[in-house]
Formats: structure tokens, C-alpha cells, sequence
């Protein structure tokens, strides 16, 4: 005759057996894992370097001196930035947001940036939204691509890339219009 379960030994195996999730459960995480949604944004960014209303600032410079470079910025340079972001290449087209963040120029010849941009949304759909580019800007180069490295609201947990162009670029104020194209996985 087999021995019964001793008192303890049941009442182990029935808590066991109530702490273990049944199949049917709903997770417990709110958002789905394979809910990838695909967005494609464009739009223009005012980045003005010239006073008065500078939405670009410099706030560091090579202390021994500015090195000439052929694009007029200099290495070691940092700009902190608060541009505008539009519709369309007009600054008075309609508003999306803002671009936050800051640049470096990163080589020694001025060609390239380092680029840390929050592009802020604040008005249709995307209000309240952000996405992070993050990465290496050749400027020189007619289109760069950037990677899209993350993002918040809607954009949660994005990834992807942007090309960005440069519309229009004032050699006497240094003040520019770009344009940028990004494609965007996100949840």
C-alpha cells in the first residue's frame, strides 16, 4: 500500500499548482512584440546660425585658434541647437516641431559632423512624439544617410534610417534649410 502525501508535501504541490499561469493568460508586457508598424517622414529643419532668433548656437571652439577649413567650420567646433522643423523649405510653411540637440564637426578639414538630433513633434498626428538621429553627417556629401536609433510615443522603440539633403545653404551667415527623408520601424 502506498504511503498518502504527508501534509505539507499537498499543500506545496497545490500552491505550485495555483502560482503556474495557464496557457490563456494575456502577457503581461502592453505592448506586443511583433507589432512593427513602418512610417516614412519628411520634412525641412531651419538650422540658423545667424542673429538675430539663432536657433544654432556655438558654444565650444578650438582654444588655440580656428583651424580654415574649406566649408568655414572648424574643427572642434560644438553647436547647440533648437531649430525649427517645417512642411515644407519655407520657414513660414507649416510647423511640425522642433529639432533639438547639438552638432560637432568632428574632422579636422570641417567635412564631417557629429550629429545628436531629438526631432521634437508638436502639432498633427505626431504631437507629442519624438524620434532620435544619432550618427556621422559628411557634409560635403550631396545625401547622407543617418540611423534612426530610437524614439518615444508613437515612435517607441524605433529604428531605421534618414537621408538628409541640404536644401539650401547661405555662405555669408552660415545659416541652412535641410531636408530629411526617414524611414522608421517602430511599435
Amino acid at each position: 500500500m502506498a504511503n498518502p502525501l504527508p501534509p505539507f508535501a499537498f499543500f506545496f504541490l497545490l500552491c505550485l499548482l495555483l502560482a503556474t499561469p495557464s496557457s490563456t493568460s494575456s502577457p503581461t508586457f502592453p505592448i506586443p512584440i511583433n507589432s512593427d508598424r513602418q512610417s516614412h517622414l519628411q520634412f525641412y529643419i531651419h538650422d540658423k546660425i545667424s542673429s538675430p532668433n539663432a536657433t544654432a548656437i556655438k558654444v565650444a571652439a578650438d582654444p588655440n585658434g580656428s583651424r580654415a577649413s574649406a566649408t568655414g567650420l572648424h574643427f572642434g567646433s560644438i553647436y547647440v541647437i533648437d531649430d525649427p522643423i517645417t512642411e515644407g523649405p519655407d520657414p513660414n510653411s507649416k510647423p511640425l516641431g522642433r529639432a533639438r540637440g547639438f552638432y560637432s564637426v568632428s574632422s579636422t578639414d570641417g567635412s564631417d559632423l557629429y550629429f545628436t538630433v531629438n526631432v521634437i513633434f508638436m502639432y498633427g498626428i505626431y504631437n507629442g512624439s519624438s524620434v532620435a538621429i544619432v550618427g556621422r553627417d559628411p557634409i560635403i556629401e550631396k545625401v547622407r544617410e543617418l540611423p534612426v536609433v530610437g524614439g518615444t510615443g508613437i515612435f517607441r522603440l524605433a529604428r531605421g534610417f534618414a537621408f538628409m539633403k541640404t536644401h539650401a545653404f547661405d555662405t555669408a551667415t552660415g545659416d541652412a534649410v535641410l531636408f530629411l527623408e526617414a524611414y522608421i520601424l517602430h511599435h
